[in-house]
Order: C-alpha cells, then sequence, then structure tokens
C-alpha cells in the first residue's frame, strides 16, 4: 500500500471536500422556501379588469401550454371597441409616441 493512500481520509479528498463544502453553503440560495403549514392558498384580492371581456382577471384561465400564450375568457362577451381617430402600430395598437406625432405633422401640413 502506498503512503499517498494511507495519508488521505476515508470520506474523500480535498477536492470533494471542497465542493460538499461549497455545496452546503450554496444550499440555502437555491432551494425552496419554507411555506408554513396553517398558511391557506391565497385568494386574489384585486379585481382588475380583462381588457378584453371586463370580468376580474382572476376568473380567467392562462394557458402556456403552446408556443403562444392563450387568454381563456369566463364569457363571449366582449367590450366595445374604443373609435380611434388615427394611425396603428406595427402590432395592430392605436399609435403612441413618435408615431402619433409624425402622423399629426403630416396632416397638419394638409
Amino acid at each position: 500500500m502506498m503512503a499517498r493512500d494511507d495519508a488521505s481520509r476515508d470520506d474523500g479528498n480535498a477536492f470533494t471536500h471542497f465542493f460538499d463544502k461549497v455545496d452546503r453553503v450554496l444550499e440555502p440560495v437555491f432551494s425552496n422556501p419554507p411555506t408554513p403549514a396553517d398558511e391557506a392558498p391565497l385568494e386574489p384580492t384585486d379585481g382588475k379588469a380583462c381588457p378584453i371581456c371586463g370580468h376580474p382577471m382572476f376568473e380567467h384561465f392562462i394557458d402556456h401550454s403552446t408556443p403562444n400564450t392563450v387568454l381563456v375568457c369566463p364569457t363571449a362577451e366582449r367590450l366595445p371597441e374604443h373609435e380611434v381617430d388615427g394611425p396603428y402600430n406595427e402590432l395592430g395598437m392605436p399609435a403612441t409616441g413618435r408615431r402619433l406625432e409624425k402622423y399629426a405633422e403630416r396632416h397638419a401640413n394638409e
């Protein structure tokens, strides 16, 4: 038997002890926070209205099972669309900011 084997620890070498210590130190940072056993699930308290149907957002279901996230409204009712007198942006929404300023400048000259 070699002297190196006799001098080494039975539970590993300095390399493994270093990473065991790193794991012990970082475990509280990366582990899940403790949850109190007596705490009930939180009910939504805000009644933020859906921009599509007007019902509270906590009544809705958000489907993340596809690449595009889908908002599922609890009703078929829809809010009336607002009348837009100006241009739309590249996403089909009413333009704001510099695009709206350019539109106003262009139509002021006409």
